[in-house]
């Protein structure tokens, strides 16, 4: 998140190239402004409006970019203008975007300030503006306000801000209620029946604290003062920094001991004078109520990375990739006090001896983990035969309903 050590794309779903912390992707800006990406091939999944045979032939300029990155992308043998550039500002993904782009014929351009690239790839040293982007035209690896999505803080703000927007528009006159006929027993959007994605029948709303655990920031002193008075012995909490990676700067708090140590840092900071000048007051951490009872695969923890990336709205397409699931090489122990065990990032499993030996059972194919689905929840749990492929990646790729 925002570190040029993040994770790059893959090139196959089985075998990531570097690793993140697990918190989403890098401080990125934006393949969203174009219909395709030249990222690694995903599944494509476009839902062309109505009148979309009324489109004139000619196309729009996207055609160009198009034509570059799905067909052979090479210039033509005959043409004299120079180029396509490409330029990769910082680490992350470079070897993968580079390859690529030489593979067609395209030049990397070394100077940060040229306007003439086909893309550019940008990190947080990099950071570039839409003030002179030719939509169609260009790729800028980039996302304007970013941080709201990709920084543990700035996630926590947007969901707790959605929340506050669902909870309002439930309740309040002319919200959800009033729609479902002002009946005084009618659902709240909390309340309201499951249904698959992408039908038109009302979705059950998620509340916040369904899947995210509680959760207070450092840097704010009502939050923290709050966490100090609640904290007991008899729950694990996790604190982690806001933007880092590879499960960098993450650590259990179990006791007392723990917790006066973390309180005596903060109030360190906030003594010194340096703090005052800042706009942030504390640490720019949070600290998470740990799930002690997670899912687990063969007794060890994992998390699932897909790829899903919005190229268009108008049509609606995205671009999808199966990706692949993480597990840590030890059984999952809640009272262990080796990280490993606790955080599936490859970063930290690299630190055990037997990593050479058990590497490929750190990552799972989606087809891996369908089949162990299949052999060991499939009956007992009532699931979909191939779960994995009907219901849970259909879901994460499925546009929403309109």
């Amino acid at each position: 998140m925002g570190s040029s050590q993040e994770e790059g794309l893959p090139c196959q779903p089985s075998q990531p190239d570097h690793d993140t912390g697990g918190h989403g992707g890098p401080d990125l800006e934006g393949a969203g402004r174009v219909s395709t990406t030249p990222g690694p091939p995903g599944l494509l999944t476009s839902h062309p409006p109505a009148d979309s045979d009324d489109t004139d032939a000619t196309g729009p300029p996207a055609a160009l970019l198009e034509g570059l990155l799905l067909g052979d992308g090479k210039p033509s043998p005959h043409s004299t203008r120079p180029g396509p550039f490409f330029y990769i500002g910082g680490n992350n993904g470079a070897a993968i975007i580079s390859s690529y782009c030489k593979s067609k014929g395209w030049r990397r351009i070394q100077d940060s300030r040229r306007e003439d690239y086909v893309l550019k790839w940008c990190e947080v040293k990099s950071r570039d503006s839409y003030g002179s982007f030719r939509e169609g035209e260009q790729l800028l690896y980039q996302l304007p306000n970013n941080k709201l999505l990709t920084t543990k803080i700035g996630l926590l703000s947007t969901l707790r801000g959605r929340a506050w927007a669902m909870s309002k528009a439930s309740k309040a006159p002319g919200g959800t209620q009033a729609r479902l006929g002002k009946d005084a027993t009618a659902p709240t959007l909390e309340d309201l029946p499951w249904t698959s994605p992408g039908h038109l029948r009302p979705q059950r709303v998620l509340r916040m604290e369904e899947f995210f655990p509680e959760t207070y920031r450092l840097d704010l002193k009502h939050e923290r003062e709050a966490f100090f008075t609640l904290f007991d012995e008899t729950q694990i909490w996790i604190c982690k920094p806001t933007a880092s990676n590879q499960g960098k700067g993450i650590f259990l708090l179990r006791n007392q001991e723990e917790v006066a140590a973390l309180q005596a840092k903060t109030r360190s900071a906030e003594d010194d004078p340096i703090h005052h000048k800042s706009p942030f007051r504390g640490p720019q951490r949070v600290v998470q109520r740990y799930i002690q009872n997670p899912l687990l695969l063969d007794g060890r923890k994992f998390d699932v990375r897909s790829y899903l990336l919005i190229a268009c709205t108008t049509p609606y397409m995205i671009f999808f990739s199966h990706g692949y699931a993480r597990l840590t090489l030890s059984l999952y122990d809640p009272h262990s006090s080796d990280l490993s065990g606790h955080l599936t990032n490859q970063f930290m499993q690299k630190k055990s001896p037997l990593y050479v030996l058990l590497k490929e059972d750190t990552v799972w194919s989606m087809e891996r983990l369908n089949r162990y689905i299949n052999t060991t929840f499939w009956k007992a749990r009532g699931l979909p035969k191939d779960w994995v492929f009907t219901t849970l990646t259909v879901g994460a790729r499925c546009p929403p309903a309109r």
